[in-house]
């Protein structure tokens, strides 16, 4: 197991692709060229790209020329409206289980999901992409 904190594929690919994005903000890129640069697949990019798309980080323009551009500002985009517009609202646990079942609200884990959740959400909400797009080699593979 690499580490305890496990993101989707499809969260994971959404950073990347609004990074590279952000690497070259006037440029349109296609799926192909974004699932290249980030090592991924492109019918799953472009399944995560409908979703930005949607959540309005991206905008999206078909026939010669097309593909995505970032819609925004890397400084207006939080990682959490990432993680959000790919995987729903954000929702902080108190416990791994769908339904507690420790007696007595008494955890096996005490409260370090609650901290942890609540550290990963603080994390996304004031951390803004611009924090590491610009420093991100990913744009520079695509100009």
């Amino acid at each position: 197991m690499k580490g305890i904190l496990k993101l989707s594929e499809a969260a994971s690919m959404g950073y990347h692709a609004l990074a590279v994005l952000a690497g070259v903000p006037d440029k349109f890129l296609t799926a192909g060229e974004i699932s290249r640069t980030i090592c991924g697949s492109e019918a799953h990019l472009a399944k995560v790209m409908r979703r930005l798309v949607r959540a309005g980080l991206v905008f999206s323009t078909r026939g010669p020329g097309g593909g995505f551009k970032i819609a925004k500002p890397a400084d207006e985009i939080s990682l959490l409206n990432i993680y959000e517009a790919v995987e729903g609202r954000f929702e902080t646990a108190d416990c791994m289980m769908n339904e507690p079942c420790c007696k007595d609200n008494n955890c096996i884990m005490g409260s370090l999901i609650r901290s942890v959740n609540l550290e990963v959400y603080e994390f996304f909400r004031s951390r803004k992409l611009s924090d590491f797009a610009e420093s991100c080699s990913l744009g520079k593979e695509t100009s």
